[in-house]
């Protein structure tokens, strides 16, 4: 007989097919960011410390550049970014307005001509069929009962039971 993997032993499975989690890889780069960042720091602590003063001052200063040009190609990616976002955004709004508009209001009438239908179909099918049922059933209520009462009056007359008992049908 096979044994079947308790649930502790098929945990591990799932995890390993499922892979990492969403956020691992953000968290990675983060790490690598702020390691970098502090790594420079360090390596300009130490060309501060071990070269000459004036020297260290023309690494200080290039470093410095080099980190303006950075921050500053950031700034335009960031506006190019913004830019995109703001395109987007347009082509959603001119979506919702010439595409989805339409749609909901089609809906909105096809919903109104329903209405419309079962109102009609209600009022010159449903009633009329109701009222021929209730009148068939009222007329057949009346031959019925006038039926039975001439069979009691024929059963009467000829002697037998003179009405009928009351689990009987006539």
């Amino acid at each position: 007989m096979v044994e079947q993997p308790t649930i502790q032993e098929q945990a591990p499975e799932a995890e390993s097919k499922k892979g990492r989690a969403w956020y691992f890889w953000p968290l990675v780069g983060l790490v690598a960011l702020v390691a970098v960042f502090v790594l420079g720091l360090v390596i300009a602590l130490v060309v501060a410390l071990v070269t000459d003063p004036d020297d260290a001052a023309n690494w200080v200063g290039l470093i410095r550049d080099v980190f303006i040009i950075v921050l500053a190609m950031e700034g335009m990616l960031m506006g190019i970014a913004l830019i995109v976002l703001i395109l987007q955004l347009a082509a959603l709004v001119n979506v919702l307005q010439n595409e989805i508009k339409p749609i909901v209001d089609n809906a909105n009438e096809t919903v109104t001509t329903v209405r419309g239908t079962t109102q009609f179909v209600s009022q010159n099918v449903v009633e009329p069929v109701i009222k021929f049922g209730a009148l068939t059933a009222g007329v057949g209520a009346v031959l019925r009962e006038a039926l039975g009462i001439r069979r009691a009056l024929q059963r009467s007359s000829n002697g037998k039971a003179s009405r009928p008992k009351s689990g009987e049908k006539g």
